[in-house]
């Protein structure tokens, strides 16, 4: 077991809204994994959470907690059914994090994953569907007219 400022020992099950969710981990390296990890974050972004970096709303509040994360020597991946999603906290420095979310403690998943895991949850509601056709059909057309000049 490696320990940082802070160490931690975790097999915890989360539910919320239908989506489990279960972090384990044992000195400073955590897994957050779960089973559809969009559905996770909408559904823990509207918990009013009374202290901490998830205060706040949108992409953010990943650069706040990665940093948090960080600044406590602990580093997370959260993976779903398609690998890892996200790393964030202490031995991660990514430009493209810092792009994205204000910080360099979160990196992204692969570009495979992380489009298959939002494409996912955005599929998951009609809205989220109505959204997804509607950005399918702006492509389609684009690549018709393209094509006719």
């Amino acid at each position: 077991m490696s320990t940082g400022p802070f160490a931690v020992r975790a097999d915890l099950t989360l539910q919320a809204d239908g989506v489990t969710a279960r972090l384990t981990g044992d000195g400073d390296r955590l897994t957050l994994d779960a089973s559809d990890p969009w559905a996770l974050w909408r559904a823990a972004a509207v918990l009013p959470w009374p202290v901490g970096p998830t205060t706040g709303r949108g992409p953010s509040v990943l650069g706040d907690l990665g940093s948090a994360l960080a600044q406590q020597g602990l580093h997370v991946d959260v993976t779903g059914p398609g690998g890892r999603v996200a790393e964030l906290g202490a031995g991660v420095t990514s430009p493209l994090g810092r792009l994205l979310t204000g910080s360099t403690a979160v990196r992204p998943g692969s570009a495979r994953t992380v489009a298959a895991t939002v494409t996912s949850g955005l599929t998951a509601s009609p809205r989220g569907r109505r959204a997804v056709a509607l950005g399918l059909a702006v492509v389609v057309a684009a690549v018709v007219l393209r094509r006719r000049r």
